[in-house]
């Protein structure tokens, strides 16, 4: 996936005006690069209170997903913001 690819689809991702499956597409696709704006894309919208659940969830997933391909280690304040989604039906996971 290209840089020009990555922004449109964190750009998908942040519209909060966009299709819900649209978003939801983009949070799933965002899984295949480490790219950090990806990131913390991901991360912005797996903790928005706001964004649709399916939404979350699949942003939860993608951050997974990078976690275990790269071995990246969520930074403290990383699990901190992401501590209120643990609730949720989904989980944030980290290798190790």
């Amino acid at each position: 996936m290209d840089a020009q690819q990555v922004k449109a689809l964190i750009a998908v991702l942040l519209d909060r005006g966009a299709d819900i499956g649209a978003r939801d597409d983009a949070a799933m696709d965002l899984y295949a690069t480490d790219d950090e704006q990806a990131h913390q894309a991901l991360l912005a919208v797996a903790v928005d209170p706001e964004a649709p659940e399916i939404v979350q969830a699949s942003a939860g997933e993608s951050l997974a997903q990078i976690a275990a391909r790269t071995g990246r280690v969520l930074s403290d304040e990383e699990r901190t913001r992401l501590a209120p989604a643990a609730g949720r039906e989904y989980e944030v996971v980290q290798p190790g």
